[in-house]
């Protein structure tokens, strides 16, 4: 129990993933609300789908252990299962007890919930087998991403069906919308300048160069609060709080341009792009009550 609770505490910082869990959850439920046609999720499936949802997010961190450790004997020494801290059994142990919870949790959510955290945990594990067997896909940045972050994408669509799904294309370009708010913030947090790069470390400006990956991820950003706008404006009848959803813009700008004057120390603008994100679900949740 020891192992476990300290193996979380450095991987998987509660109280950081239950504030980013309520913040996700709170978003996609409140701007899929105006969307529903019938009642929404009682107090009991909204609870086992944040649930859901936090167990799912550690169900992935325990595979991206696995996953990572040969990345990780040369650039993170410190990890858990790198330094023996934790054994294979332990994260075997980990992933399972966490995959039997989020099931257990979906169950009582729904069935659309238990059928898409199944596919979601599946879908982990398949990732995991892929980058075993392909050195290629695993070393593609690019190519990776495009892979894994529909990853991102099951979990979002798993809030979706907590919430009782809504109107189908304004609820996929909220989805992607939510989707390319992460996206961002994924991309800037791996992007450096080409003079602090380590050989053979996996950075998206490896191939794009910073330049390249900075304007990926506002290009991301931007679309994500534009779709945002759009659906509010067409099917939710929003007035002037939209201007809202244009706070997170300058805040990942501002990480940028950062990382286009700093010369002489390494820079990735990930910080930035985190806050960013953050007030990007922090507008998308208030944003309805203003």
């Amino acid at each position: 129990m020891k192992t476990w609770w300290r193996f979380s505490l450095r991987r998987f910082p509660p109280p950081k993933y239950v504030f980013y869990v309520t913040l996700l959850v709170a978003a996609v439920l409140t701007a899929l609300a105006p969307l529903r046609a019938g009642a929404g999720p009682g107090p009991v499936e909204v609870a086992c789908g944040w649930a859901g949802v936090f167990t799912l997010l550690y169900f992935f961190r325990v595979v991206d252990e696995v996953k990572d450790l040969p990345y990780d004997r040369e650039f993170s020494p410190d990890r858990p299962l790198v330094t023996g801290e934790v054994t294979l059994a332990n994260v075997r142990a980990y992933a399972v007890g966490s995959a039997a919870t989020a099931l257990v949790f979906s169950a009582v959510a729904g069935l659309v919930p238990l059928i898409v955290a199944a596919g979601a945990l599946s879908y982990s594990l398949l990732l995991l087998l892929a980058e075993r067997r392909s050195p290629a896909f695993a070393d593609g940045m690019w190519g990776n991403i495009v892979v894994t972050i529909q990853l991102k994408t099951v979990l979002v669509l798993y809030v979706v069906a907590v919430g009782g799904g809504g109107v189908a294309l304004p609820t996929g370009l909220l989805v992607v919308s939510f989707l390319f708010g992460y996206l961002h913030w994924e991309i800037a947090r791996k992007t450096v300048r080409r003079e602090f790069e380590r050989p053979g470390e996996k950075l998206y400006s490896t191939a794009a160069g910073w330049a390249g990956g900075s304007a990926v991820a506002l290009a991301l950003l931007v679309t994500a609060c534009v779709l945002h706008t759009v659906v509010a404006l067409a099917w939710q009848d929003a007035g002037l709080e939209v201007l809202l959803l244009a706070l997170p813009l300058p805040i990942t700008v501002w990480g940028l341009l950062k990382l286009a004057r700093e010369h002489e120390n390494r820079y990735a603008p990930g910080n930035p792009a985190l806050l960013a994100y953050v007030v990007f679900l922090a507008v998308c949740t208030l944003r309805t009550f203003l």
